[in-house]
């Protein structure tokens, strides 16, 4: 274990920290403006902004919740995501989920029941780069037995949009003063927001990876930049939506601790209109239109416990008829989620940033 691993262990270990509603609306909040000035979210909660301070550090230093961020597929229209299903021999799955945590292309990590060992989910610059990364990355690592692999075609909803929902009007009010970057990806009259990403961008988004709270002096000092470049370059990324933060939180201090995953088929004419009815559905953290097998829809639940999850799949039934489920799973375990290596009790341990421009059989470029 590296020293920042064992001193985030011995944090969470002796600290026993347990949160409460104060911290749920802090986080709350920062999942709405990823950014935000403590003294805007001090004014949301009517809290001082050093005691709102001192509280993140608090959670973040104990590996509670934290801040992210992540090129958006480089900006280009052929970028993708992908779904990857690991089936692993029975005692190299540990060990197999380990080493692709460390692969710079991989957002997520999940140990899933049912057939599939482990659930992947990694974000490449287009289909070629897909081929390579499964050949290469994932084909070379010794006890993966095989591979079956998903491309995302249509983003419906995803866990940077879900939310905790314990803010009441007027606190989310004075949220959505903050500046907000764009969800809804780039159009073709915004050509010049598509350009590559130079090496400066890659800079920045990779140290936004490691904390996407990273102060502009941080980054500033971390880069060599100036902190005016930093500013600009930071409004640039994030309000048009080429970077995306979000804030996380370790599921079971969060609440709903329980995620599921199912495997659904509408008619081709249909799948629009039955995402669009899934994403007013609480509980609904992931839906995403995908490609690669009989299923064209696929989501992820959340629920406060085990026993919630027929309620929800019966409510889905009644709610959306023109759909069918065709397979669920299980996370058992989320073992890395945005960049972000996770410990079986589902706090972070660590940061591994997501770098989309490291080649899939090389070392990640140094920042």
């Amino acid at each position: 274990m590296t020293q920042d691993r064992a001193t985030r262990a011995e944090i969470t270990q002796d600290s026993a920290i347990r949160v409460d509603e104060v911290d749920l609306a802090i986080v709350n909040c920062l999942q709405l403006s990823p950014r935000a000035s403590w003294t805007l979210v001090g004014e949301a909660l009517d809290l001082d902004p050093v005691t709102v301070a001192r509280r993140w550090q608090r959670l973040s230093s104990a590996g509670i919740a934290w801040v992210s961020g992540r090129a958006a597929g480089q900006g280009q229209p052929e970028s993708c995501l992908a779904v990857v299903e690991l089936s692993c021999a029975a005692s190299e799955t540990l060990s197999i989920a380990a080493r692709v945590t460390e692969l710079p292309h991989v957002l997520s990590v999940e140990h899933t029941s049912g057939p599939r060992s482990l659930t992947v989910l990694v974000e490449v610059r287009d289909l070629a780069f897909l081929s390579r990364f499964l050949l290469e990355s994932l084909g070379s690592i010794p006890g993966v037995v095989a591979t079956s692999s998903h491309a995302v075609t249509k983003v419906y909803s995803m866990g940077d949009h879900w939310q905790l929902h314990v803010l009441d009007a007027r606190q989310r009010a004075v949220m959505m003063r903050a500046p907000h970057p764009r969800v809804d990806g780039l159009t073709s009259e915004q050509a010049d927001l598509a350009r590559p990403f130079d090496a400066v961008d890659r800079q920045v988004t990779l140290l936004l990876g490691e904390d996407g709270r990273m102060p502009v002096a941080t980054i500033a000092a971390r880069t060599g930049l100036s902190e005016s470049t930093v500013r600009r370059r930071l409004a640039g990324l994030i309000t048009n939506g080429r970077v995306v933060l979000r804030c996380d939180m370790a599921l079971p201090d969060s609440g709903w601790p329980v995620i599921s995953w199912l495997w659904a088929y509408a008619d081709a004419g249909d799948v629009d209109s039955v995402a669009m009815a899934l994403r007013r559905l609480p509980g609904i953290r992931v839906c995403w239109r995908i490609s690669g097998g009989q299923p064209n829809l696929m989501l992820a639940l959340t629920t406060h416990s085990l026993h919630e999850l027929s309620a929800v799949e019966a409510s889905l039934a009644a709610e959306v008829p023109r759909m069918s489920i065709l397979d669920r799973s299980m996370v058992l375990r989320s073992i890395k989620r945005m960049g972000r290596e996770l410990g079986a009790d589902g706090r972070s341990v660590r940061a591994v940033p997501l770098d989309i421009w490291a080649d899939p059989a090389g070392p990640t470029p140094a920042t």
